[in-house]
């Protein structure tokens, strides 16, 4: 099993980096960084945020990871369960 990371946010209201960073982290702690990868899910996340606002809030969420669990989550892990 894999959890996509995606979708976080409320409509109509902006993407609260704040808000998201915790939930970012509780999923990674509770599937871990190998099971776990970033997903936009664009444009339905328009919404809520732009990409760049979005990928930094996920990017500050994962900052204190080691550099392979951050390249685990942004790509390895895609490619790995994509087949890439």
């Amino acid at each position: 099993m894999a959890l996509k990371i995606s979708g976080l946010g409320l409509p109509g209201q902006p993407w609260p980096a704040a808000a998201n960073v915790a939930v970012i982290r509780d999923a990674i702690t509770l599937f871990g960084a190998d099971r776990c990868l970033f997903a936009s899910n664009y444009p339905v996340d328009s919404l809520v945020g732009s990409f760049d606002a979005i990928m930094d809030g996920f990017l500050q969420a994962i900052a204190d990871r080691p550099e392979a669990e951050r390249r685990q989550l942004l790509h390895d892990n895609a490619a790995r369960l994509y087949r890439f």
